[in-house]
């Protein structure tokens, strides 16, 4: 399985999430540049965190216009993991790849520490190796984490399981529903606010974020063979 993690200007996860995924985890990953146009040979797509482009305008509204987002949406079409972390998610959401938006958090501040969450679906090819309403640790850092959708596109979400985690004991933005990551209908295309590349061995305080990495190298490995 052959992974790409996106560079955009004003990126600050591209090397957590390519260390998570190569010096951790032993997975075939390269950079991509924002400049690309083609993601042909990859099996998934990682969108990391950061502020892209400095956030001007909306978080992620300016990537959302790069070479390279024509790529991973056609990859995302064709059923192959799409992920997105922190300034990823709101990528994903500003092209329309996932629902509903992400607006600045209801205390007006940035946000650092390591939260509670909890697995609402551990039956997407991310989460598959967690148990069904765990209680998790990952780190957020965002300013704009807030998640919003109307409640006609909230319902849906719960309806066809998509609400993939939640804020669990505190909701530290004012997300509704304390959603804190959704995927498509499809469930191959996966956006949260938290941080689990920076959760992937114990110095850093929690391995609760390898999980999903190994859920997805394991389920892709299925997918490519297949």
């Amino acid at each position: 399985m052959k992974i790409a993690v996106i560079v955009f200007p004003g990126s600050n996860c591209d090397i957590d999430l390519y260390e998570a995924l190569h010096a951790v985890c032993h997975a075939d990953v390269e950079y991509v540049s924002h400049r690309e146009t083609s993601l042909t040979g990859f099996d998934a797509v990682m969108l990391p965190g950061g502020f892209s482009y400095g956030d001007y305008l909306r978080a992620g509204a300016i990537a959302r216009f790069t070479n390279i987002m024509p790529a991973i949406v056609k990859m995302a079409n064709a059923g192959k993991p799409v992920f997105g972390t922190c300034n990823g998610f709101q990528i994903l959401t500003e092209a329309g790849l996932l629902p509903g938006a992400l607006k600045r958090n209801d205390n007006q501040r940035f946000i650092c520490r390591t939260i509670p969450l909890e697995v609402v679906n551990n039956q997407t090819i991310f989460t598959t190796q967690y148990c069904s309403r765990e209680r998790i640790a990952l780190p957020i850092a965002h300013a704009d984490g807030s998640y919003y959708a109307d409640e006609e596109t909230l319902d849906r979400l719960e309806a066809n399981n998509q609400v993939v985690f939640r804020y669990a004991a505190e909701n530290p933005n004012g997300s509704l529903r304390n959603i804190a990551g959704i995927t498509n209908e499809r469930g191959n295309v996966l956006g949260m606010m938290p941080h689990p590349e920076r959760a992937v061995e114990a110095i850093l305080g929690s391995v609760d974020g390898l999980r999903l990495f190994k859920s997805l190298l394991e389920n892709g490995k299925v997918r490519t063979e297949a």
